[in-house]
């Protein structure tokens, strides 16, 4: 078991809310210390430079900017990815067809092994190769490997299936790699580690002042919340069907 499969499963949704939770959890925490009358009597505000919030914001803005970036880059090239096995599922639904009546097993078994895909791998939430999908394109590896071995069938035909099939599993693996790659733990560790200096920071500031604790902390910290909350969202990536033409999709589907 992977550590991004302790998150992305069914109860995705609530771990999504727990991490918006905690920039809010955070935001109280810091107005509870900073009006708390000890540290009121011996900490002078004034005597911080308002430069001293920015040091700490900057690098938090600048790194989930470039955080997020990489997500929404990742995001369009697992789309490309997707769009890439469409289209190579239906141009093998094409040679199978042409081939004619015996080629239909092999016609069968691609459209089995993308409603497996459809199913389980091109939707949010999976983190590694499905054994469903791997069962139905074992069976389609089969298939083919029976199509090679038929002298009926021309060589054309068997050579563009099995490059076919290849290319299947190419595309496979690079959209779990594509998937994995920008996922390490520790970016998620410095965002946090930045935001809650930043609403240290912020509080610091405004020691002693009620309203502008309130004020200050409350729109950082909802903004901190959301901005965190959409980028985990983001960072397992769906199939925006939109991107892929609806007839050759519900060819390969149906």
């Amino acid at each position: 078991m992977t550590w991004t499969r302790l998150f992305v499963s069914e109860y995705f949704p609530l771990f999504v809310a727990f991490v918006a939770i905690v920039p809010l959890l955070a935001g109280w925490a810091c107005y509870r210390v900073a009006m708390h009358p000890r540290l009121v009597a011996v900490f002078v505000p004034r005597d911080l430079q308002t430069s001293y919030l920015g040091a700490l914001t900057l690098p938090f803005a600048l790194f989930l900017a470039f955080m997020v970036s990489d997500i929404w880059n990742r995001e369009t090239l697992y789309a490309k990815t997707v769009l890439q096995e469409v289209q190579k599922l239906d141009a093998m639904l094409d040679v199978a067809r042409v081939c004619g009546p015996v080629c239909a097993p092999i016609d069968e078994a691609v459209g089995v092994y993308a409603r497996a895909l459809a199913r389980y791998e091109w939707d949010e939430g999976w983190v590694r190769p499905q054994a469903e999908v791997s069962a139905t394109f074992e069976a389609l590896v089969d298939a083919i490997g029976r199509a090679e071995a038929d002298s009926a069938i021309p060589t054309y035909i068997r050579s563009v299936l099995l490059t076919g099939q290849i290319e299947l599993r190419r595309l496979r693996t690079d959209r779990y790699f594509i998937l994995h790659a920008d996922l390490a733990p520790h970016r998620w560790i410095v965002v946090m580690v930045l935001g809650l200096l930043s609403l240290v920071g912020l509080a610091a500031l405004h020691v002693g002042k009620p309203y502008q604790l309130i004020l200050g902390l409350s729109t950082f910290a909802i903004a901190f919340s959301m901005t965190l909350a959409y980028t985990v969202v983001l960072a397992w990536p769906t199939v925006d069907e939109s991107i892929i033409p609806s007839e050759q999709l519900r060819r390969v589907l149906e």
